[in-house]
């Protein structure tokens, strides 16, 4: 049985019933199975029951209905409500803001995208977790099952926006310099020997304490942009309790922003970079920020460790290593949409954007391993989990 396409069948039929009322058993046929079958396979395979799934794509949908001139009470007849009441009271759970704030300019909403399912194992070892310590899913990752869904850079940074600005910090942790990734330092790659009296900016800033390692040093300018406001109000009382000052910009990396041009001698990312929706576009746009000669570092979990599993110990290959289509991944309580790429994807489009590559680091630092006794630490011996590149502007 070609369970991936009767399954897509089954959520094509939901999809078109949303408006309506779905008939689980007529969904459950598709897989040639019973309902309860149905509802058991949903939640396995997405962590969620399929009514809340049902329960957010209609909540989802109902968005368009709303900026389209719709009244609300009959968006929330149409999608089961048994009062505008109560079809507000769920969209605000969902989205943040009352229904009729779903009409005002700039808006920032939550939206769930429908699932489609293919089969991709993330992580092949379970990480220990440190009850103090969240462990960073790009960083150390776990076993789990992602969902493809097409490249639409809005519902991306919508999800992401959210993600990042509620839970990122509860759930991804707060990776920051002199950590590049899980294994690797500053302190023995040394980028940033020449930073004192320099002009720095940091591309997806988070709460500010790289920003603080590199005031620190002696940098003349500090300067950050992250996609969230929460973010940027972090990092703006973090700096001001370290005594140091930074000009602070929320903003995607893939847009306009008003950052200076030829201007910065250092534009660093830990973590960052893999985020956006076009690689080539943010290449470019970190190369006209920066001086004829300036530096550009940033780090990003390896896409090797992204498709091998540690089993017995023996790496054993669970993901394609080419395949770079978007996916959504439970974290927590919330959702996040990822890419893969390749790591000849990044260079290539380094050097398409003007830069000489200086350095690329795939090495853990055997010290850092040897302080980690799990099973994360054993495959980053075996393999790179974390690659750094420092990059020149021609």
């Amino acid at each position: 049985m070609d369970w991936q396409k009767q399954m897509n069948q089954a959520m094509e039929y939901i999809e078109n019933n949303l408006s309506g009322k779905p008939d689980y058993n007529t969904a459950a046929q598709f897989m040639n199975c019973s309902e309860w079958e149905f509802r058991r396979i949903f939640s396995f395979l997405t962590q969620i029951p399929v009514s809340e799934y049902i329960r957010r794509r209609r909540l989802t949908v109902a968005v368009s209905d709303i900026q389209n001139g719709d009244k609300i009470i009959d968006i929330a007849q149409r999608y089961g409500y048994e009062s505008q009441a109560a079809f507000s009271r769920a969209f605000r759970q969902l989205h943040g803001v009352a229904p009729s704030h779903a009409r005002d300019k700039g808006v920032t909403l939550n939206p769930f995208p429908p699932l489609t399912f293919k089969l991709v194992l993330m992580e092949g070892i379970a990480v220990e977790r440190d009850v103090n310590q969240r462990t960073n899913i790009i960083g150390a990752g776990e076993v789990g099952y992602a969902v493809s869904v097409d490249l639409n850079r809005e519902t991306i940074h919508k999800t992401n926006k959210f993600f990042w600005g509620t839970k990122g910090n509860q759930v991804l942790g707060a990776l920051a310099l002199p950590l590049y990734g899980s294994f690797v330092s500053e302190e023995t790659c040394r980028f940033f020997d020449e930073v004192a009296g320099k002009k720095v900016l940091e591309i997806g800033c988070g709460t500010g304490h790289s920003l603080q390692y590199i005031g620190e040093r002696g940098a003349s300018e500090l300067w950050g942009i992250d996609i969230t406001r929460e973010q940027i109000n972090k990092a703006e009382q973090h700096l001001k309790m370290c005594n140091l000052t930074a000009k602070l910009i929320c903003s995607s990396m893939e847009e306009e922003c008003g950052l200076p041009e030829d201007y910065f001698d250092f534009v660093y990312s830990v973590y960052g970079i893999g985020w956006t929706t076009d690689l080539d576009g943010t290449f470019r746009r970190i190369a006209s920020y920066l001086k004829k000669g300036g530096v550009f570092i940033f780090s990003w979990s390896h896409p090797i460790h992204k498709c091998v599993a540690v089993e017995d110990d023996m790496l054993v290959f669970k993901k394609c290593y080419f395949d770079e289509s978007w996916y959504t991944v439970s974290v927590g309580e919330g959702v996040l949409s990822l890419s893969d790429r390749k790591l000849s994807t990044y260079i290539n489009a380094l050097a398409r954007a003007g830069f000489i590559i200086e350095q690329l680091i795939e090495e853990s630092d055997e010290d850092i391993i040897k302080s980690k006794d799990n099973s994360f630490a054993k495959k980053a011996s075996m393999l790179p989990v974390t690659f750094v590149i420092k990059a020149i502007k021609k």
